[in-house]
């Protein structure tokens, strides 16, 4: 979990699961829905929290993507955004309850695109999205599928480069400056970063591992 703490601030996700197959990164914020007349809704205005969240999560982007192209197999990605928003109706919080709540997937890219186009525009001019307004999303099984198989996330070269950023972020409790040269780092002959290819030495799941991803998130 990286709610509310240091890591939150650097890469303005609540969530970052790790594939340690694959070695993928994916990092999603989670947004707690009000109950309205018509249905769950999330409300936001422009240059708020919500807003701030979204900037931090383009700066590490912009970062990432310096790395350059993955040519390893196993750092394939169907898509080279490894953020994603879930808005979730609020509720009260079981322990002892499995799975993922109810709520909305969208990759980051989708929701900008949504919001570019006026899609969560409301009757007196505010953003708000919902159930009725979101159109296509992915579900809580979709998503553990795609996390699962590494078929969204870091490639392995921004991984290695973000696992610094976060080891160095959970050691000293603060944020750091996260910068990568767009030289690529050293690997082996087959283009898997030498980090990767140990079990022994890779990151550690920080929330689980994909293919057990079956914790409640922090809509409560």
């Amino acid at each position: 979990m990286a709610n509310r703490t240091p890591l939150e601030e650097q890469t303005g996700a609540d969530l970052i699961c790790y594939n340690e197959t694959y070695g993928a990164f994916v990092l999603v914020q989670y947004k707690a829905m009000e109950q309205a007349k018509d249905g769950p809704e999330f409300r936001w205005r422009d240059g708020d929290q919500f807003t701030q969240e979204i900037q931090r999560m383009d700066v590490l982007l912009a970062e990432l993507a310096k790395c350059g192209a993955d040519r390893a197999p196993e750092g394939y990605r169907l898509c080279n955004n490894p953020f994603f928003l879930k808005f979730c109706p609020r509720v009260v919080f079981n322990p002892n309850d499995e799975g993922l709540f109810k709520g909305i997937y969208l990759p980051l890219d989708l929701w900008k695109s949504l919001h570019t186009n006026g899609r969560f525009k409301g009757p007196k001019g505010g953003n708000v999205i919902g159930f009725d307004n979101v159109g296509r999303r992915l579900s809580n099984a979709e998503f553990i599928s795609l996390v699962t198989n590494s078929w969204v996330g870091t490639t392995i070269l921004q991984s290695a480069e973000l696992e610094k950023v976060i080891r160095s972020v959970l050691e000293t409790g603060r944020t750091v400056i996260f910068a990568v040269k767009r030289e690529t780092a050293s690997d082996d002959s087959d283009g898997i970063p030498r980090s990767t290819k140990n079990s022994n030495d890779a990151l550690s799941p920080l929330f689980t591992s994909a293919p057990q991803l079956k914790a409640r998130g922090p809509c409560s």
